[in-house]
């Protein structure tokens, strides 16, 4: 059984148009003489949408079957695989901070040498007297308490590199969807980037470029950018 059908009907119309019939000898030859120099191109479409093909071709529950017993892995599997590889972090502790009640740690002392990251995390400001400002990470509780997550501010540079270099020190998997952003909620349908960040996508970025994680990771975050030296 073929799943194609061909789409030259239209063509097939055109020529055979009453309209043809109306033209004069000189004007309806010059018109044969014309559609029979161009060549017709057939189309094909195919039978079934793409769910379909999906369905019964790619996810058969009896070739998947089949290609677990020769001890292959499912086209599911393969990209779950793919998505929970976490790379090492790149960047090592140069600084062992120490943290008060209040979540202020002091910044590194002048003779420890930063390293040139590719991003920088600058601390909150305006504090009385010129003081050390906090590092820019909060807790975020909603949906009754029910929904908790990590928001990273005044993050600065190259900003697929900061989130590559969390997803690592937190152990995140990589998300399903790519990385979220305000501007991606119409192209995912305002399902996953209009509610928020989830366990399948873990991190995105919010309006006004603060950084959001799926969890409570404020204390981890926090000793990940004072190490840094931020």
């Amino acid at each position: 059984m073929s799943f194609l059908r061909p789409l030259s009907s239209v063509v097939v119309r055109v020529a055979a148009s009453p309209a043809a019939g109306r033209m004069r000898p000189s004007s309806a030859a010059a018109a044969a003489e014309i559609f029979n120099a161009t060549p017709i191109i057939t189309h094909y479409r195919s039978k079934h949408s793409a769910t379909q093909v999906n369905r019964l071709f790619k996810n058969n529950p009896a070739r998947l079957r089949l290609l677990k017993k020769e001890g292959g892995i499912t086209p599911s599997e393969q990209k779950q695989l793919a998505r929970q590889q976490i790379p090492d972090p790149t960047y090592p502790t140069i600084h062992k901070p120490t943290f008060l009640d209040n979540g202020w740690s002091a910044p590194p002392p002048p003779e420890v040498k930063i390293p040139e990251y590719p991003f920088k995390v600058v601390r909150t400001g305006n504090k009385p007297f010129g003081a050390v400002g906090f590092l820019p990470v909060y807790r975020d509780v909603r949906i009754h308490g029910t929904k908790h997550t990590t928001i990273v501010r005044n993050v600065k540079g190259d900003i697929n590199a900061f989130i590559t270099e969390l997803r690592a020190v937190l152990k995140l998997p990589q998300n399903k969807k790519g990385i979220l952003t305000s501007a991606s909620t119409r192209g995912h349908g305002g399902g996953t980037a209009g509610r928020g960040v989830n366990s399948e996508n873990p991190i995105r970025i919010r309006t006004g470029g603060a950084i959001e994680v799926n969890g409570d990771y404020a204390r981890e975050v926090k000793r990940w950018l004072a190490g840094l030296g931020f």
